[in-house]
């Protein structure tokens, strides 16, 4: 096996883009008209049609009309909170749904998305009828089949490229100072507008170890490689010279010694001139964009990145492996996120109950995370009837965890 080169983090190399020459004359005028529409064009499509990075879920809200149907698309798991006119005492509304085993609903308007199906929730009181009609589907699969806090959009187009078999699906573009890496597929005319993964990163420091800007290409990939000061990088996909992808530093060359500290530097600039990204990012990119894959590095503020900042992950101080590494032997392969609430009671009316009493939730490192539960569902202490308080958590690698408390109020 032929020795391979150390390649450093970065060099001093920099873009200089060229100046424009002065524009004169009244034809300046028509083109900056003409420019401003374009650009105002482009804005309108951008809000409309670029998907926005996950968010935590929060219970969908519907209001309902007397004689008036609604209609709500919701996914498997889904929250949906039914609000009536302000006219209509609660107390006094009967909510029922044609089919429990699809949605579920309590007393008080809260339903729950269990299965595949439709289903009509009609919520009934003196002189007042009100119907939402459901559509309840499971979620797009995204193929999340890795363990990644990508931000990932445009599943369809992207399957549509896939399935015509070409041989260039992606371009890459590399923010610095945002320490983001969105990957673009093409659209119908053939421009590589589409976004469909955004990860997080770490690009160079100020100074020499800044991240050159400019149009690359990747030239080289290889699954190890020695890096500047004696440490490795795996899943290495070279852009220009010494200018890489690749995972955050090992010590040595094996899988459980790589630099915590500087893990938990993602998303900020921190490498010397590279773009440093967790395993399973920096595994995508070696394994979909192969030789040739067009990389431009620019250096722009968020709005540049239409998918947004993927979430960070923060490892313990004494951690060893990327909790991203499939090989085996990793201790974060079978750790996945907790989420207890309290068991389900039975109260008298007039009793208060607290929601968040009882509930508890930990990321797959041990972290408390209780403060991101999110509630779902209200108990009507004066309203005798069934409540279901539904609770989820997500974690940074968008797994969702949801656990449901049962609290009936009987007559005192």
């Amino acid at each position: 096996m032929k020795p391979i080169k150390i390649m450093r983090y970065g060099g001093s190399a920099r873009f200089q883009p060229p100046k424009p020459e002065k524009p004169i004359g009244k034809i300046v005028i028509a083109v900056i008209a003409v420019l401003l529409l374009i650009v105002l064009a482009a804005f309108v499509i951008y809000k409309v049609t670029t998907p926005q990075p996950e968010k935590e879920e929060k219970p969908v809200n519907m209001t309902m009309q007397d004689g008036i149907p609604v209609k709500a698309d919701l996914n498997v798991n889904d929250a949906c909170t039914l609000t009536l006119p302000k006219a209509i005492r609660l107390r006094e509304v009967t909510f029922t749904s044609t089919d429990d085993s699809v949605i579920r609903v309590d007393a008080a308007g809260h339903a729950d998305a269990l299965k595949e199906g439709k289903a009509t929730v009609t919520a009934t009181a003196r002189n007042f009828k009100a119907e939402c009609d459901f559509t309840v589907k499971e979620p797009i699969d995204v193929a999340r089949n890795e363990l990644t806090t990508a931000n990932i959009a445009n599943i369809e187009t992207l399957r549509r490229n896939m399935e015509q078999g070409s041989d260039n699906l992606y371009s890459i573009t590399v923010n610095r100072r945002t320490n983001v890496v969105t990957v673009y597929t093409y659209d119908e005319k053939g421009d590589y507008t589409v976004p469909v993964r955004a990860m997080v990163a770490s690009c160079g420091m100020s100074g020499a170890d800044i991240t050159i800007t400019g149009d690359f290409s990747i030239y080289f990939q290889e699954p190890w490689h020695p890096l500047f000061g004696g440490v490795y990088g795996m899943f290495t996909s070279g852009f220009e010279g010494a200018y890489l992808f690749h995972s955050v530093p090992y010590e040595i060359y094996r899988h459980d010694a790589l630099e915590a500290a500087e893990f938990n530097k993602l998303g900020q600039n921190a490498s010397q001139g590279c773009v440093r990204m967790m395993v399973s990012d920096v595994y995508w990119v070696w394994k979909n964009c192969p030789l040739y894959t067009p990389v431009h590095v620019i250096d722009a503020d968020s709005s540049a990145d239409p998918l947004g900042k993927p979430r960070t992950v923060k490892l313990p101080a004494n951690a060893v492996w990327d909790p991203t590494d499939k090989t085996e032997g990793n201790p974060y392969l079978d750790k996945v996120p907790t989420l207890t609430c309290a068991e389900d009671v039975e109260v008298s009316t007039g009793t208060q109950v607290d929601p968040m009493e009882g509930v508890s939730a930990t990321d797959m490192f041990g972290n408390d995370v209780t403060d991101r539960v999110v509630v779902a569902g209200e108990v009507l202490r004066d309203k005798p009837g069934t409540y279901y308080l539904t609770y989820s958590f997500t974690d940074e690698f968008h797994r969702k965890t949801t656990a449901t408390r049962t609290v009936t109020v009987v007559e005192k």
